[in-house]
């Protein structure tokens, strides 16, 4: 399988790829200080040596032909809480998510992180936004520079989920598929776990819900092209956001899982229920999914009966590979009570 990107500590060992880092931070820094009308940002670092001995932690985005697209440096706050110093994108590579990638991984196991950025860079605040940043506060710096930062709490509150007579969550968006019809027994014992990313790999557009509702646009993208033709559904999907989409009822059978077998009975449509988390195999889930997903799958065990969870690769190896090795197994066991998939 081809690997469309890899996100790592970025390697200081190698003088190809400090100068690929140092390469990248000239042509972002000359960019964001375009943006702040000629503003003079201190650089970050003036050499690649500078980066080979920082006492920043670096992480760095790679594409799939292994060039380097962005950089975030962090270290700690006072308080032990995660800092992050700069976000660096290559300018040929804005818009394609890298800054979210970066920030994903940089939070994954943290409680809490700060950051400041320039009022001026929208782009940048958007991007903190998304990633669960809230605004704590705007200042001016000594120089005159606005600024606005910026704080990202780990909450691990119970989320209220609530399911109604007719198989709806009601905290969810509910919007309703037409792919999906009755199931053949009563009983639906089995909870699906699914990766779902469109166009592949980017987040925060609305092609899951345009293609479970068969209005995806073929044009849109040369991927849609591919699979708009396609009558599919999932009953539940879980943004990065941790926001909650139900699309059908549980009381009916989605098509989710296609050819599929589960402990001796194949069509698991017929007897599961199906989540799609908004991700691929190629990066950590967020916590604000886990959140949601606990919730969720602790409100259908009590409500709908399931007595077992496992993944669409589980149930459909060698064809499928989501939730992918990236999804923690091990948390959504303890957040369930239960050891997890269960195959």
């Amino acid at each position: 399988m081809t690997v469309p990107f890899l996100i790592r500590e970025l390697c200081r060992d190698d003088a190809a790829n400090l100068a690929a880092a140092l390469a990248l931070h000239d042509a972002a820094h000359a960019l964001e200080v375009a943006w702040l009308d000629g503003y003079p940002l201190p650089r970050l670092w003036q050499s690649s040596g500078d980066i080979a001995v920082s006492p920043l932690y670096i992480l760095a985005g790679y594409d799939e032909a292994m060039q380097l697209c962005a950089l975030l440096a962090c270290g700690r706050a006072d308080d032990g809480s995660l800092d992050i110093v700069r976000t660096l994108v290559a300018p040929t590579r804005l818009g394609e998510g890298w800054a979210g990638r970066l920030l994903t991984a940089a939070l994954a196991g943290e409680t809490a992180a700060t950051v400041s950025s320039a009022q001026a860079n929208r782009a940048a605040l958007r991007c903190y936004h998304k990633a669960g940043f809230v605004r704590v506060r705007d200042f001016t710096a000594a120089d005159g520079l606005a600024l606005t930062t910026l704080r990202w709490q780990r909450d691990d509150s119970e989320l209220p989920l609530t399911l109604d007579a007719d198989g709806w969550v009601k905290e969810a968006q509910q919007l309703s598929s037409p792919n999906c019809d009755n199931y053949p027994q009563p009983a639906v014992p089995l909870l699906v776990i699914h990766n779902i990313s469109l166009p592949p790999y980017r987040y925060g557009g609305d092609g899951v819900a345009q293609l479970f509702g068969n209005r995806l646009d073929p044009a849109a993208d040369p991927y849609y092209a591919t699979i708009a033709h396609l009558r599919v559904s999932a009953h539940f999907f879980i943004r990065r956001d941790g926001r909650l989409l139900q699309f059908v009822s549980t009381r009916q059978r989605a098509w989710h899982a296609g050819v599929s077998q589960w402990r001796g009975r194949e069509r698991c449509n017929d007897f599961a229920l199906g989540i799609e988390l908004e991700g691929c195999d190629f990066e950590p889930f967020c916590h604000a999914q886990y959140r949601t997903l606990a919730a969720l799958a602790r409100l259908l065990q009590r409500e709908c009966g399931i007595e077992a969870i496992t993944g669409h690769q589980h149930i459909a190896p060698g064809r499928k590979t989501d939730p992918g090795p990236y999804f923690d197994w091990p948390r959504l066991a303890a957040a369930v009570g239960r050891a997890l998939p269960e195959n």
